[in-house]
């Protein structure tokens, strides 16, 4: 991501931002009472990254979205840093879940 924005000195690529604090099981087999529990504690803020969140808008890059319970746990830890907004990116979708944990509007697009 940081070759495809280049020298744009607004956009800028935290890989470290997040940190998991705890190792968590597989949670596509969970219920979703399951997976919120499981995901309790599990991501935080790297402590040296928060200030470059507040009042910013953040988009939230991810490979596969499953069930979205990492994907929702991790922009609620953004939210309470301080970020303005979250948006949350995905290169792909696991399509045979039944439920799916996102707390937030969704818009598909296929490319």
């Amino acid at each position: 991501l940081k070759k495809l924005t280049g020298p744009e000195p607004r956009l800028q690529c935290v890989p470290d931002a997040l940190v998991r604090r705890k190792a968590t099981s597989r949670l596509a087999s969970f219920s979703p009472q399951e997976r919120k529990a499981e995901m309790v504690d599990a991501i935080a803020m790297h402590p040296g990254r928060v200030s470059q969140f507040a009042g910013r808008c953040v988009v939230l890059v991810d490979d596969v979205l499953t069930t979205g319970a990492t994907a929702t746990v991790c922009t609620q830890v953004l939210l309470d840093a301080g970020a303005a907004s979250v948006s949350l990116l995905v290169a792909g979708r696991v399509p045979a879940q039944k439920e799916v944990d996102l707390d937030f509007p969704v818009m598909e697009t296929t490319m």
